[in-house]
């Protein structure tokens, strides 16, 4: 997803214009968005298992 389409899903969103909160909550979900997925890269790339998928996954079995 990019920046514009998270913009336009959020404008889906809501039934008015922007207020300054929906604003600082859009963009703190995207901060959150793009560091997750630049840390998740980061473990692939580096060949980490990411430990909180292993223990989702030990709790299942």
């Amino acid at each position: 997803m990019t920046e514009n389409e998270f913009v336009i899903y959020c404008q889906s969103q809501l039934s008015g214009p922007f207020k300054d909160e929906d604003i600082v909550l859009m963009l703190t979900a995207w901060g959150q968005i793009k560091y997750s997925s630049g840390y998740n890269q980061a473990l692939i790339d580096n060949g980490i298992e990411n430990k909180e998928d292993t223990a989702s996954a030990e709790g299942l079995q």
